[in-house]
C-alpha cells in the first residue's frame, strides 16, 4: 500500500507520490502533512470509492428539482407548449419514484458500508426523510396518471407535492453532508 500523508491544516489525505510542494486541496506547504494510516480497510475504502450513493443521489435531486420547474411552468402557462410541457413533466414525475428508489437503497448500502449499520440517529433520520420524499414523489405520479395533469387543481396539487419532494431532498443533502466525512474503523 502507498504511503499517505494527511494535511495538519485541512485533513486532506494524498498518496505521498502525488503531492508536490503544497497541499493539493488547501495548499499549505508539504511540511504541513504528515504520515497517515486509513483506519478503513482496503476493501471498504474500495466500495466507498464508487461514490455511489453520492452519484445516484444526483439523479434524484435532478428529477426532483426539474419535475418541480416542469410543474411550475404548466401551473403558471397551461397552454403554452400544451402538450408538450405536460409530456415532459409527466416523464419526470413518473421517473421521479424510481430514482427516489435508487437513492434509498444506495443509501442503505453507503451506510452499512461506511458505518457497518443503518440505525444510528443520522442515519434513522435520514431514512425517515428519504420515505417522505418517496410518498410525495409517488403521490404526484398517482394524481398525474390516475386523474391527468390537464385540471388546474392537479397542477396545484403537483407543485405543492414535488416542492416538499425538493425540501426532503434539501434536508437530506444536509443530513449527508455531515456524514461525508466520518467512517466507522475497521
Amino acid at each position: 500500500m502507498a504511503e499517505l500523508l494527511r494535511c495538519k491544516s485541512c485533513g486532506y489525505v494524498a498518496e505521498a507520490g502525488k503531492v508536490g510542494d503544497v497541499c493539493p486541496a488547501c495548499g499549505v506547504p508539504r511540511k504541513m502533512m504528515e504520515p497517515w494510516t486509513d483506519p478503513v480497510s482496503r476493501r471498504r475504502r474500495y466500495l466507498l470509492g464508487f461514490d455511489l450513493h453520492p452519484i445516484i443521489d444526483h439523479f434524484s435531486i435532478c428529477y426532483a428539482t426539474s419535475a418541480l420547474a416542469v410543474a411550475l411552468f404548466v401551473l403558471i402557462f397551461p397552454e403554452v407548449f400544451r402538450l408538450t410541457a405536460t409530456g415532459v413533466m409527466r416523464a419526470f414525475i413518473g421517473v421521479l419514484p424510481l430514482a427516489v428508489i435508487g437513492s434509498f437503497l444506495s443509501g442503505l448500502f453507503d451506510g452499512k458500508v461506511r458505518f457497518r449499520r443503518t440505525t444510528a440517529p443520522l442515519l434513522r433520520r435520514k431514512k425517515v426523510v428519504g420515505t417522505l420524499f418517496f410518498i410525495f414523489a409517488t403521490a404526484a405520479a398517482v394524481v398525474t396518471f390516475a386523474v391527468g395533469p390537464f385540471e388546474t387543481w392537479v397542477r396545484v396539487l403537483v407543485v405543492l407535492l414535488e416542492a416538499a419532494g425538493v425540501a426532503c431532498a434539501f434536508v437530506l443533502g444536509r443530513i449527508g453532508k455531515d456524514l461525508l466525512q466520518p467512517l466507522f474503523p475497521g
